[in-house]
């Protein structure tokens, strides 16, 4: 670096990246520091890129750590336990100090809650492999034999007569290669994003006096010097979700033998069945404890794994205790047990749901800064239902249509000499019959934010000639395209409240699919006429929409194999749901912070060591991965580092929705540790806002408090043939208002006085 450099600007891209080239606004960029997934780079020569004198430009890419490598798309067939993952940082939790004994009880519930809901969601994922494997295929095509193989010759070495392997538990051991398989993919793929993803680590100093405080009782907890080092609760979690799904499959391999066996053997498959009972409680145990420390986290960890590694055990000895002769033993209709595990598993999940809709409604009450909080804290416990419905949905259509397509038959109803019947649990009605309603209703929901939308963007047609000083020389198509993109802005915060509306019939729902679910009785039973055709077509209607979601994300998969630009959008998914690190479930997308912001800590620790002024200027999701990184630096390094978002969704969005990690009070101790932040934004963007200190927007707020014109102009510049784009939420860099706002915030970190005075935008 020359030697009159004082300061340098740190681009940070937010969500769908960019190239270094495109964010450099220069030549092509050469990477010096990190490796292919996520480094830093400048251009050569560094003065086609200086911003200001003596400040040079450096870019962060990150992008790469979602959409780099063409596997990442395939994680959004997990996008149900992303979800769950996600719900955990969404708590409405009240931060500093030491709270009383009722929130820190209702805290830690909602950490038992939401761990259950993730295990949850493994076990239904399990059955849901085990539902086409073991009782699709082992089970009843088995029972069906000789005409199961004949129309299906590709079974015929389970279904035929003739077949060694045709025996009833030999077919059960056969189908349960299913479910393994499933669970061994998962567990490879999870321990090869932990080991690329969390394996980094910042080099910080020497941990101080205050570091082992709880991060429940800091102010910031995002500040923690642990906060992004979850490898080990990574390891415990993923030991007890494996272990999960292997005592799972155990349990549906036991329940049909168990019912036909007499004497001596049966006494020998309680025994067997009960072992793995207490050990898939002790998998829910391991998962949903409480987090012990590092030492401790590492200890459970170990244990975690010894309790996986005797789960697969026990699943060989329930294979081997299935596979025993049975003389007389036939399978008929559908597999014993596992309609009704499935439906205890869905029933636990609803309760589990109305428990932590309770938990978090009292962590918000408890909560002194709650008035900017959104849904009434309720963004947790909805995004968990969202998450137990998709996943409902995804075993539904995944049963429902692999049932189809082995019967060969043309309807569910309907029946030929050459196609099979086959049954599937009557909880995959319910599902249908939910998703179909939610669909409809949140066409509805955005048919109503369109209908207000337009109804502002009237309203501020009129106005917006004035606010650019052209009430006489109005120009209506102008008018009507910045109103509009300004009133398309402003809905973000009713969007939610449509969603929240959604949870009321969710829950009827719930409700009467468990009483049915008790009973096994299929939505509509005992219709007759009319009304069962109009059940049918409703049941057949959200079987279609399953299937057809589950299609298009795995068309987008597929896509995303050959085509970069679809890679990126997957990406930007992947960015929402994948800032947080896994600390509900194992098998979430994995967190590309945990890689970039130590990343990002190191590198502005050794500009700083080296006199040099930091300007972490970032964009969108940057401007997220850029305060963490502020939190994280040590105190030395503050007085040189300074933050400067733009399009940032800080306030507007994760103020919102996660108030116990970038709450007012949190915002206050960052806008303290930086020696100055700015913040660009506009009416036009609809993720970024003003960031707002307090915890109404009548505070204080970061500077500019105003927002940017967007468009800068209203009408064409002299030279210009066309007027200038509405920019929404991209290219703050470009603006007039961005090289004036970088000059002082370089000039706090550049000046041993303090901070420039602010001069507006």
């Amino acid at each position: 670096m020359e030697g009159r450099d004082e300061a340098v600007e740190l681009r940070i891209h937010g969500i769908g990246g960019g190239g270094a080239t495109t964010l450099l606004d220069a030549g092509p960029g050469e990477r010096f520091g990190g490796d292919g997934l996520a480094g830093f780079f400048r251009s050569r020569p560094t003065s086609h890129t200086r911003t200001l004198p003596r400040t040079e430009r450096e870019v962060f890419v990150w992008g790469n750590l979602n959409s780099g490598e063409v596997t990442r798309a395939f994680w959004l067939l997990l996008l149900p336990i992303m979800l769950v993952n996600l719900a955990y940082w969404m708590r409405p939790r009240r931060l500093g100090g030491t709270p009383s004994r009722g929130h820190w009880m209702a805290n830690r519930g909602y950490d038992i809650v939401v761990r259950a809901h993730a295990l949850g969601l493994t076990i239904l994922l399990t059955l849901a492999a085990a539902g086409i494997g073991m009782d699709l295929v082992g089970w009843q095509c088995v029972a069906q034999g000789a005409t199961c193989a004949d129309l299906r010759p590709w079974l015929g070495f389970l279904a035929s007569p003739g077949s060694p392997l045709s025996s009833t538990g030999t077919g059960l051991v056969v189908g349960a290669v299913v479910p393994v398989l499933l669970v061994v993919v998962l567990w490879r793929l999870s321990r090869r994003s932990g080991d690329r993803y969390e394996a980094a680590v910042p080099d910080r100093p020497r941990q101080t006096a205050g570091d082992d405080e709880p991060i429940s009782r800091r102010t910031a907890p995002l500040s923690h010097p642990l906060f992004w080092a979850g490898r080990g609760l990574f390891g415990r979690l993923r030991s007890a979700h494996i272990g999960s799904a292997m005592t799972t499959i155990a349990v549906v391999m036991l329940l049909p033998p168990l019912r036909f066996d007499h004497g001596v053997l049966a006494v020998i498959g309680w025994v067997l069945m009960g072992v793995v009972l207490l050990t898939g409680l002790l998998c829910v145990l391991a998962a949903c404890r409480a987090d012990p420390g590092p030492i401790g986290e590492r200890r459970a960890a170990r244990i975690a794994a010894r309790v996986r590694l005797f789960a697969v055990l026990l699943l060989f000895l329930a294979c081997a205790y299935t596979v025993w002769p049975r003389p007389g033993w036939q399978g008929t209709g559908e597999l014993p047990g596992f309609a009704a595990v499935l439906h205890w598993v869905l029933i636990a999940l609803i309760l589990l749901c109305v428990v932590l809709f309770v938990l978090a409604f009292l962590l918000h009450r408890g909560n002194e800064e709650r008035s900017h909080v959104a849904m009434l804290g309720l963004g947790g416990p909805t995004t968990v239902v969202l998450g137990v419905l998709l996943g409902g949905v995804f075993t539904a259509a995944l049963g429902s249509q692999a049932a189809q397509w082995l019967s060969g038959c043309p309807s569910s109803g309907a029946l030929s000499r050459d196609c099979l019947s086959f049954g599937v649990p009557a909880a995959y009605s319910w599902f249908q019959l939910a998703f179909t309603i939610v669909v409809a209703m949140s066409l509805v929901g955005v048919g109503a934010l369109w209908v207000v939308s337009r109804r502002r963007a009237r309203r501020a047609r009129r106005d917006v000639a004035a606010e650019y000083g052209y009430a006489t020389r109005r120009w209506p198509a102008r008018d009507e395209s910045i109103a509009r993109a300004r009133a398309l802005a402003s809905v973000t915060e009713l969007a939610p409240w449509v969603v929240l509306s959604l949870m009321v019939p969710l829950f009827v729902l719930g409700a009467m699919g468990s009483a049915a679910a008790l009973r096994s009785e299929h939505f509509g039973a005992g219709l007759h006429g009319t009304a069962a055709r109009l059940v049918d077509l409703v049941l057949t209607v959200g079987s279609v929409l399953g299937a057809l979601f589950l299609a298009v994300l795995v068309w987008l998969g597929r896509s995303a194999l050959r085509d970069r630009p679809t890679r990126e959008v997957v990406g930007m998914l992947w960015d929402i749901g994948s800032f947080w690190p896994r600390a509900a479930h194992p098998l979430a997308p994995p967190c590309y912070s945990e890689r970039a912001v130590p990343q990002l800590v190191s590198r502005t620790m050794s500009l700083t060591d080296l006199g040099l002024g930091v300007v972490l200027s970032g964009h969108s999701q940057g401007s997220v991965l850029a305060a963490a990184t502020v939190w994280q630096l040590p105190e030395r390094c503050l007085e040189r580092v300074a933050l400067l978002t733009h399009g940032s969704p800080i306030f507007r969005l994760y103020a919102r929705y996660f108030p116990a990690y970038f709450g007012p009070r949190a915002l206050r101790e960052l806008h303290g540790r930086a020696a100055m932040w700015r913040n660009l934004w506009r009416t036009t963007d609809p993720i970024a806002g003003p960031v707002h200190l307090d915890a109404c927007p009548n505070g204080a707020t970061v500077l500019p408090e105003r927002p940017l014109p967007d468009p800068r102009y209203y009408h064409r510049r002299p030279g210009e043939a066309v007027a200038d784009p509405i920019q929404t939420h991209f290219w703050y860099t470009r603006d007039e208002a961005y090289p004036r706002t970088l000059r002082e915030t370089v000039g706090a970190v550049r000046d041993a006085d303090g901070p420039a005075a602010y001069q507006g935008p």
